[in-house]
């Protein structure tokens, strides 16, 4: 099995999943499950990045991640959507 079908599988049995647990569990449930899952998936996605930018800083040129440069560019950012809606 090529790694685009099994990408595919995996997709494919997640939506499977999710739509049997729909007539399983009440709406709240649902919720609740789904905040939960989305959760743990954020945390994964978190450290999984952290990881990867740690494990090969030496690749992209830089010896550590500046989170106050981040900070700033995401500041601007908002700051032109701020003032594309104004």
């Amino acid at each position: 099995m090529s790694k685009e079908e099994e990408a595919k599988l995996l997709t494919i049995t997640a939506f499977i999943l999710g739509y049997i647990l729909i007539d399983t569990l009440s709406s709240t449930e649902q919720n609740a499950l789904g905040n939960w899952l989305m959760l743990v998936s954020q945390t994964l996605c978190t450290n999984g990045s952290y990881t990867f930018n740690k494990e090969w800083k030496g690749h992209i040129g830089g010896d550590h991640i500046d989170i106050n440069n981040m900070f700033d560019k995401f500041r601007d950012s908002v700051d032109k959507l701020n003032d594309m809606i104004k």
